[in-house]
């Protein structure tokens, strides 16, 4: 559903997702290691201060690629100036060919929206990551929602540290 309310934010939840992931599977190597037999078990304040970790790993580089992304979708950005802008932002990062077939897809679809998403929907499919979904939005979506979850998410955590 959030990719349709907030499309924007669906890379940037793929990036807390995977940062998440990534800590919670190396927990339950360590556990293993440990010789714990129920590796996978964990309690609340536990998953909520790997979030709030997971959430510190979403740097604001993540955030600002998918602006670029968004602002080639629906601005009058030619192609030169959005490989620019990744490469200038992303520095090192920058891999031509993991970027290529994404901004060929939104050049091709020549400022219709909806195409350009089918285009990007299409790579997803064919990608090693085929549950993902990539919602390209209609019109930029604000800042103040990441903070307002930010802050959410915060408060939450302080709640449950108070109860323990």
């Amino acid at each position: 559903m959030t990719l349709f309310v907030q499309p924007l934010d669906a890379g940037i939840i793929r990036c807390f997702k995977a940062h998440y992931r990534r800590a919670f599977c190396a927990r339950a190597i360590d556990l293993n290691e440990a010789g714990e037999r129920n590796i996978y078990k964990i309690n609340l304040l536990k998953g909520m201060m790997m979030a709030k970790e997971a959430w510190a790993a979403v740097n604001n580089k993540t955030i600002c690629t998918w602006d670029i992304i968004c602002d080639f979708v629906v601005s009058e950005m030619t192609f030169p100036v959005a490989k620019t802008r990744l490469c200038e932002h992303l520095g090192d990062r920058y891999d031509d060919k993991d970027w290529r077939p994404a901004l060929n897809a939104v050049m091709d679809a020549e400022g219709d929206a909806a195409e350009a998403q089918d285009a990007i929907q299409t790579l997803a499919a064919a990608s090693q990551l085929p549950k993902l979904t990539i919602k390209l939005p209609g019109r930029r979506a604000s800042n103040p929602q990441i903070k307002a979850t930010e802050t959410a998410l915060m408060e939450s955590v302080n709640e449950l540290v108070k109860r323990n």
